[in-house]
């Protein structure tokens, strides 16, 4: 091996001893280097106000840091009551109660309440005209070739069987006849809405702290349920909604609203710390889908009411309900001290509160004087042992030099000065300069370094 190979391979092993000799065996400890400048104190404080008020105001009071949080599991049913009438065509007046106009009886987290119906009664098997409101591909024809028999009409009613109607202009087919003529009522049909009222009953569970709360208290009276009515500011906790009122807090009209769908939000905002019983539901409305909808507007469907006539004929009454339907959304949260987000929302709040030095240290690294801050702030000590001999010196010769007059000429006090029962002017001849002084002391102070036993009764200043 060459020499030349050699120093190739050692220089790097060098570097590698170097930055292992480094990294084992210095030590880095901050200098605090305290410096007036108007400007830049006071942008170090307000820095510090501004994430001392985010520590308070967002992480504590805003978003609750020191507690520990659950979200409800929840169950919503209900209960209608009310009346609702309907005028005939043969001048009479038809009754409806709850069972009839809230269908299905129970949904889950919802419930519909009919506003307006298309009644096509009293249908039979057999044959008869296609409804011509269905819009359908093949409904219309002119003759019995346009009609072909035993193709289901799409989006009808039943069966062709290759007959035409021409007084319909339609073709026969075989069902429930007669067929419904749907069309969309333009104003409700029932009336009456205003005695119709509706009981919710929502029960919650927050399962990491085993708390159960409903939304009917136990303060209240039976007495209470039959007569209060929900009102977001007179009674707030009421759990019973009358139907105009809840399409009016949604910013709708009952009479205009024919169909649609009204979100009903429960929100259960819980802190625990105050107690159980401060645990209560907050009611709101609003409307989900869009009333300006020119295509599939609203909510509707159609139910079916089966019979056998006084021949023994199966026979069914077709009715197409619009109404609103109701749709509980509820949502919430718990929250409970919790000493672990407690102590880490402290410490990492507390932790930001460098970012105040940070943006000091970046706005003075601009500054023409960075050279000097980075000289101050910045001491590498290559041997521990001569630094503190001479940093005795240094300090020695700083404490004497602000002394009251420079003195010589006796023995060292407790700062290692030379000091005399008499003052000496340097004007005196005879004297020796305050160099002298100096120089005698710092000869004086060495000796007593490396002599310990002779440093009684003096105080020497280390780094």
């Amino acid at each position: 091996m060459g020499l030349m190979d050699f120093l190739n391979i050692r220089a790097p092993l060098k570097t590698i001893y170097d930055f292992g000799r480094s990294f084992l065996f210095e030590y880095e400890t901050p200098r605090v280097v305290r410096m007036r400048s108007q400007k830049i104190g006071l942008i170090y404080r307000t820095i510090q106000m501004v994430l001392f008020s985010y520590l308070i105001g967002f992480v504590f009071i805003y978003s609750k840091g020191y507690q520990r949080f659950d979200y409800p599991g929840s169950s919503v049913l209900t209960k209608t009551k009310g009346i609702l009438q309907r005028n005939l065509t043969d001048g009479t007046v038809q009754i409806w109660d709850s069972n009839d106009l809230v269908v299905p009886a129970q949904e889950s987290d919802a419930f519909f309440i009919a506003t307006n119906i298309l009644f096509t009664d009293h249908q039979v098997q057999g044959v008869c005209p296609e409804d011509i409101q269905t819009g359908s591909i093949g409904i219309r024809c002119g003759n019995d070739s346009h009609c072909a028999a035993g193709i289901a009409t799409l989006y009808g009613n039943g069966i062709k069987t290759g007959k035409c109607v021409k007084s319909t202009g339609t073709c026969e087919i075989s069902g429930w006849c007669p067929t419904e003529t749907d069309i969309a009522p333009e104003s409700p049909i029932l009336y009456g809405f205003d005695s119709v009222t509706v009981l919710v009953k929502n029960h919650i569970i927050f399962r990491k702290f085993n708390v159960k709360r409903r939304n009917i208290l136990e303060s209240f009276s039976q007495e209470y349920l039959l007569t209060c009515r929900f009102h977001p500011t007179r009674d707030p906790l009421c759990p019973v909604f009358a139907l105009r009122d809840m399409v009016t807090h949604a910013g709708e009209s009952l009479e205009e609203m024919a169909g649609g769908i009204i979100g009903f939000a429960i929100d259960w905002d819980c802190d625990l710390d105050y107690g159980e019983d401060n645990c209560l539901p907050n009611y709101s409305f609003r409307r989900l889908d869009n009333r300006y909808d020119k295509i599939a507007k609203g909510w509707n469907f159609r139910h079916t009411f089966y019979y056998y006539d006084a021949d023994g004929k199966a026979r069914r009454d077709l009715i197409k309900f619009w109404g609103i339907r109701f749709v509980f959304l509820v949502s919430g949260r718990a929250g409970k001290f919790y000493s672990v987000n407690f102590i880490l929302h402290v410490g990492s709040s507390i932790g930001l509160f460098s970012c105040a030095s940070v943006i000091c240290e970046f706005l003075l690294a601009l500054t023409r004087r960075s050279d000097l801050l980075r000289s101050t702030k910045f001491v590498y000590l290559e041997k521990i042992k001569e630094n503190r001999r001479m940093s005795s010196l240094n300090s020695t010769t700083a404490v004497c030099n602000n002394l009251n007059g420079d003195v010589w000429g006796g023995r060292f006090n407790s700062h290692g000065c030379i000091t005399s029962s008499r003052r000496h002017s340097l004007d005196s001849a005879s004297e020796s300069p305050p160099s002298v002084v100096r120089k005698d002391m710092a000869v004086q102070q060495e000796n007593s370094i490396s002599n310990p036993q002779g440093a009684r009764n003096r105080e020497w200043v280390y780094l």
